[in-house]
């Protein structure tokens, strides 16, 4: 039995190996990229949350009467703190019908040395007495 020679296309070529070593690698530092980051997304998050459940906890405030019915500043926590938080809420007549207001609730937090703001609008139905 005579055995043939091996043929040039059997297996790799030290480039084809040297490529898909090279992809592998760039793949997976992305992976490892996205896993070191994780935490601060996170952090990023948790603030934006808190700053929404902030805002909706003043609307609502605003339209149970708990709070006045003008434009205000509300620090929640100092501005020592990491992640403090500020709301400016802005009160203004809608014009008709009389007792529709327009608010808008602004909440500026710092978070890793960064500004950052959300904002939401809505009407709020006071009738004059």
């Amino acid at each position: 039995m005579r055995s043939s020679p091996p043929s040039a296309e059997s297996g790799f070529t030290l480039i084809e190996a040297l490529v898909a070593a090279t992809l592998l690698t760039l793949a997976l530092l992305a992976g490892v990229a996205l896993v070191l980051q994780q935490p601060r997304i996170l952090r990023r998050l948790d603030a934006q949350r808190n700053a929404l459940h902030s805002m909706e906890t003043a609307v609502e405030s605003l339209r149970a009467g708990a709070l006045p019915l003008q434009s205000q500043r509300l620090d929640l926590r100092s501005a020592a703190e990491p992640g403090a938080l500020a709301l400016w809420i802005t009160v203004e007549p809608a014009g008709y019908p009389p007792g529709l207001w327009q608010v808008s609730v602004r909440a500026v937090w710092t978070l890793e040395g960064q500004v950052r703001q959300s904002q939401v609008e809505t009407m709020i139905w006071r009738p004059e007495l």
